[in-house]
């Protein structure tokens, strides 16, 4: 069968052909020259894929477009993943605050050295807490940007705990 540039006309002289098409792309494959358009569009890249199923299941999520069902479930998951974090916190931090400072109390009715004591254990027992729980979830990327910003907020620099911090920030997508 003959392939025609549009219906009624033959191809212009050196005009590519689908199968000619097809045996150049093979040739530069297995040379390693994918064509730099190939590898932009989803080509075969080895770099830009991670290749064990602990990269892949660590490596940064697409966020999927709002007010989709994709976005829904998503959102779920993330709500799901801060209850989790915030409740497994808030049982961790109170008997250690009674147990191993001995202070006893609560945060509504004191005393102030309870109250300090809670807060300065519980943010950073947080911040890793939601790595550790995003991670189980598959949103390691995610989880481990928001401990890095709440690090940050104390004074710490971000670019100490993650040395991409720019690149991450730049892309990084709430919602």
């Amino acid at each position: 069968s003959s392939w025609r540039a549009s219906p009624g006309f033959p191809p212009r002289m050196g005009t590519a052909t689908p199968q000619s098409l097809t045996r150049v792309t093979a040739r530069r494959w297995n040379q390693g020259q994918i064509p730099k358009a190939r590898q932009d569009a989803g080509g075969p890249s080895t770099a830009e894929k991670p290749a064990t199923f602990l990269q892949r299941f660590l490596a940064p999520k697409v966020m999927p477009e709002r007010n989709t069902p994709r976005w829904y479930l998503e959102m779920a998951l993330i709500c799901t993943v801060f209850a989790i974090t915030g409740s497994s916190t808030m049982v961790l931090v109170r008997p250690a605050v009674s147990d191993v400072l001995g202070l006893r109390g609560s945060m509504r009715d004191g005393p102030w050295s309870y109250r300090v004591a809670s807060l300065v254990i519980m943010t950073p027992l947080y911040a890793v807490m939601l790595v550790c729980v995003g991670t189980a979830f598959g949103r390691h990327a995610y989880f481990r940007h928001f401990a890095v910003k709440m690090f940050s907020r104390f004074g710490i620099p971000p670019e100490l705990l993650d040395k991409n911090w720019k690149t991450h920030a730049k892309n990084f997508r709430k919602w």
